[in-house]
Parts: C-alpha cells; sequence; structure tokens
C-alpha cells in the first residue's frame, strides 16, 4: 500500500537524521545536534500524516504546525513532551543562519540545550514508531 511506504519511508529519514543528530553530540557541535534533532522530528510527525490522517504532510517545517491536526485527529504525545516539542522550533532557523542565530549558528545552541533537543527526538521516534507499528506499517 502506497500509504504504508510513504510513511515508513519518511520514518527512515527521521531515524537518520538522528543518528545524524546523535553523532554530532559526539562530536559536540551542538548546533548540528540540535538542527538534526528537529529535522527527526520534523520527519516522524510527517510519517505520521500518513497513518493517522491518511494525507500527505504539509510542506511546512513549524513542529508545532505540524503537530496540531495529528493531535486533533487523536494522536498524542505524552503530556510533557507534547509540551517540550515546540523547544525544537527554532533550531529550524537559528542552527542554520547567522541572522536568525544573532551570530554564528555554532554559538546559539549549548550542550544542554543539544542534550535536550536530542532526548525529546528520541521520544517522539519511539512514539512514531510505535503507531506505525499499531497500524500495521513496519515494513513487514
Amino acid at each position: 500500500m502506497a500509504i504504508r511506504r510513504e510513511a515508513l519511508l519518511w520514518l527512515r529519514a527521521a531515524e537518520e537524521d538522528m543518528a545524524d543528530a546523535e553523532d554530532a553530540l559526539a562530536r559536540r557541535r551542538w548546533f548540528r545536534a540540535a538542527f538534526y534533532a528537529h529535522q527527526a522530528v520534523e520527519k516522524a510527525l510527517k510519517s505520521l500524516y500518513f497513518t493517522v490522517l491518511r494525507r500527505e504532510p504539509p510542506r511546512l517545517h513549524v513542529i508545532s504546525e505540524l503537530y496540531r491536526p495529528l493531535r486533533e485527529a487523536g494522536f498524542r504525545l505524552p503530556g510533557d513532551l507534547e509540551e517540550a516539542i515546540a523547544v525544537l522550533n527554532k533550531y529550524y532557523t537559528v542552527t542554520r543562519y547567522p541572522d536568525a542565530a544573532g551570530g554564528l549558528p555554532s554559538e546559539a545552541v549549548d550542550e544542554v540545550e543539544a542534550r535536550r533537543a536530542v532526548g525529546i527526538a528520541r521520544r517522539v521516534l519511539e512514539e512514531a514508531r510505535r503507531v506505525l507499528l499499531e497500524q500495521g506499517a513496519d515494513g513487514g
């Protein structure tokens, strides 16, 4: 089924970004870790559009805006995680552009922020995997 295939492609892309986030943490590249954490969550949520909403995701990058329609359709992240994902919104721009970062992007994110962003991303990916498995989009 096309929906299953698309959901898995988006989730696999999210997992690749998660691996890059973990690698950036190990290399102490905090801004890159935060950026890839954002990307992983964006793609994980987009994977859920196919199974929860049965449609393609919108072409936007604001995590909280991507989450809203999923929530309205009945998909809910755990309460603390639901609030935490909004933190990731800023990492789409401040980690890439000096004018958004107010200086070098590499100086815009510290270790604490990066580790928090990656932790949030790990948990969102776990939730997305769980839902895709429940919906039968497990690749099997």
